[in-house]
């Protein structure tokens, strides 16, 4: 069974990949850039503000646009 959620919901340790990227055009772009695109599986390392996140063997610290909507698909 899976779940979409959205990123700040996912808790330490749980991985999911990235179904949805929803925001000013310009931030999307830039995020993209650094990797958080659709069809990645993310891992939440530390979550809060900022939340620090395993992206492709990385480690990104990640603070989102109140604007900006990211929605992962977590299987459960």
């Amino acid at each position: 069974m899976t779940q979409v959620i959205p990123l700040d919901m996912l808790r330490c340790g749980e991985q999911g990949c990235i179904c949805d990227l929803d925001g000013r055009d310009d931030f999307i772009h830039r995020l993209e850039e650094m990797g958080l695109r659709e069809g990645v599986t993310i891992e939440m390392l530390r979550p809060g503000t900022p939340c620090i996140l395993g992206v492709n063997h990385h480690r990104l610290s990640f603070r989102p646009e109140e604007s900006t909507t990211i929605l992962v698909e977590v299987s459960r």
